[in-house]
């Protein structure tokens, strides 16, 4: 009755299938068993089920900030300030880096391995990797983007030698020791797309992983090398981004259309 009341109020399928699975969590926290997990638990997967028939939209994509989108990105930067300092190290390495927007903010100095071939970054804590393990990514010098020497400007101007990578610019300019929240990512990819000539509301933190994973497709890496970067669980997920990548070629109508 509850989650049906749910989606009679206007909530998003997505969001009554976190309600329920907290609800859960905090059943199991408790000791107690959930009650998805009972005797009779087919009649909540019934109502999900339904909820989802009958509530269901298709999932509204924002825009990936590509190669060619986020180099435009860049170029718009025009500012040789910190904050634009900054930002070009956070547009590029976040791309690069195939990273989400928790995992950007919570990089720390020690994380950086400088080798000849670009950077060695080890990420302590994913949304895959809730135990802590790590996992070390490769980001090579770059052709184009030039993800390593943005960082390296930045390392040296912002005066990062220790603490968070990606930190907070004061109004004044000033550089802090607290880092950027994941929040201020999404603006900041929103603000450099406007400025770039692309509509703010098209992009969001997302943007960064969906550009390096829209852009490895369309060069033609395979789903495991881009699982290499990405970490992604499901292959699914890559294997859609392929497939997106590849629907105009080769297309089964070139020869008559």
């Amino acid at each position: 009755m509850f989650l049906a009341a749910e989606a009679d109020a206007g909530a998003a399928p997505v969001t009554i299938g976190r309600r329920l699975a907290a609800i859960g969590w905090m059943h199991r926290r408790a000791g107690l068993q959930p009650p998805q997990a009972r005797e009779g638990a087919a009649s909540i997967l019934e109502v999900v089920a339904g909820i989802r028939r009958s509530h269901g939209v298709a999932r509204v994509r924002k825009q990936a900030a590509n190669a060619d989108v986020l180099r435009d990105m860049l170029r718009a930067i025009e500012g040789s300030d910190l904050r634009s300092v900054r930002d070009r190290a956070v547009l590029a390495v976040g791309m690069a880096g195939a990273f989400r927007r928790s995992e950007l903010v919570a990089l720390r100095w020690s994380d950086l391995e400088r080798v000849p071939e670009g950077l060695r970054i080890t990420i302590r804590r994913g949304k895959t990797d809730q135990e802590g393990a790590g996992v070390t990514i490769a980001i090579p010098e770059g052709r184009r983007l030039w993800p390593k020497a943005l960082l390296e400007e930045w390392i040296t101007r912002g005066g990062v030698n220790d603490g968070f990578l990606f930190r907070r610019v004061t109004a004044a300019g000033l550089v802090t020791a607290a880092p950027m929240s994941d929040r201020s990512i999404a603006r900041l990819v929103q603000a450099r797309a406007a400025a770039a000539g692309y509509r703010a509301t098209d992009f969001a933190g997302h943007s960064l992983r969906a550009g390096f994973l829209t852009a490895a497709a369309r060069s033609g890496a395979s789903v495991f090398k881009m699982r290499e970067v990405s970490r992604h669980k499901s292959m699914q997920v890559l294997a859609d981004y392929v497939r997106d990548a590849e629907l105009f070629r080769d297309h089964a109508g070139d020869g008559f259309l």
